[in-house]
């Protein structure tokens, strides 16, 4: 167990679902969210999966969710095939965006931006051979940034190994001046991760390992041995976020096997299962996917909790919580 981390358990008495548009189109498929509480939005990374479209960032104001049943948002960046993303509040009242791009002709970037206000500007492109398979990313000040992996290879042979020999190559690396190097491996499927200096800790998803690993983030920064604690969760973690009580919010996937089928939409793979827990808290909310399936995010505020999905049409959006939560002084994301 991790001390700190223990948050009793919600309830929410009111939870529905949203459609977003983006210039009067759907946005499919918010893969992740970074909540921005103090300035009352959020980030959101999409793209259309299923018909292989382009998707961007998008900026939802928070205060529109609250009585809605479709909000507008704004397009920050489009043309992108976005995964996760990271936000970070600078000194000067700007935010730091990061974003993983998953291009077009099978490579992967991590794209830069400086979000000031509503308008999104792009600082720079990072590109390695390291970053092939990269799920998400967590900033650590301007220029470096962490990355997970899921896994070690990069062509879709050597994913497939990986998959059908259930070995652990996913792994977690830093980007800095100096170019980009590994931090810790044997992952199994290297997915969400959370940065959290002033705890010294650094939370990574293991989805194949139903597992969230906790590792020293001096130590691994400082190129030392980092032994994670282990930390076993009721389904396939995938992104991580800071609740607004210092927890860890989770989406977690019960069976990885229902949500491939529904990923790729073959037969069985009509819904799939969306749940939402706090690390070493209990489980928040636990859907059949009848209303909304394969949650991969879920962010918390004031009461509040706001889950984006790979596959689904807009957002779940979740209110009248049993126990109230202060609004969150610092990112989701950090």
């Amino acid at each position: 167990m991790v001390s700190g981390l223990i948050v009793p358990e919600m309830a929410f008495a009111d939870c529905r679902t949203v459609a977003v548009t983006a210039n009067g189109q759907r946005v499919v498929g918010i893969e992740d969210i970074a909540l921005d509480a103090p300035r009352g939005q959020a980030v959101l990374s999409a793209y259309d999966r299923r018909a292989d479209t382009d998707g961007g960032l998008y900026l939802l104001d928070l205060v529109a969710l609250d009585g809605a049943d479709r909000v507008e948002v704004r397009t920050l960046a489009d043309g992108l095939r976005p995964h996760g993303i990271d936000l970070r509040a600078e000194e000067d009242g700007t935010r730091t965006v990061l974003a993983v791009n998953r291009r077009r002709d099978g490579s992967t970037t991590v794209e830069r931006y400086r979000l000031d206000g509503t308008e999104l500007r792009h600082r720079g492109t990072v590109a390695d051979p390291l970053l092939c398979r990269v799920n998400d990313v967590a900033a650590l000040d301007g220029d470096r940034f962490l990355f997970t992996s899921s896994h070690g290879g990069c062509g879709w042979a050597s994913v497939l190994w990986e998959n059908v020999m259930g070995q652990r190559g996913g792994f977690v690396g830093l980007a800095e001046a100096g170019g980009v190097r590994v931090l810790a491996s044997g992952i199994g499927f290297a997915n969400g991760i959370l940065a959290v200096p002033e705890q010294d800790r650094l939370y990574v998803a293991a989805t194949r390992e139903r597992a969230v690993l906790v590792y020293p983030l001096s130590a691994l920064l400082s190129g030392g041995t980092a032994t994670p604690q282990r930390i076993a969760v009721p389904g396939g973690p995938d992104n991580l976020s800071a609740g607004p009580d210092g927890g860890v919010l989770m989406a977690l996937h019960p069976s990885l096997f229902r949500l491939a089928l529904h990923r790729y939409g073959w037969p069985g793979g009509e819904t799939a299962r969306s749940r939402v827990a706090v690390l070493d808290g209990g489980i928040l909310l636990d859907e059949d996917g009848g209303r909304f399936s394969a949650a991969t995010v879920a962010v918390g505020w004031d009461g509040r909790l706001l889950m984006g999905s790979v596959t689904a049409d807009g957002l779940l959006f979740c209110t009248g919580a049993t126990r109230s939560s202060a609004p969150a002084e610092r990112s989701a994301k950090r």
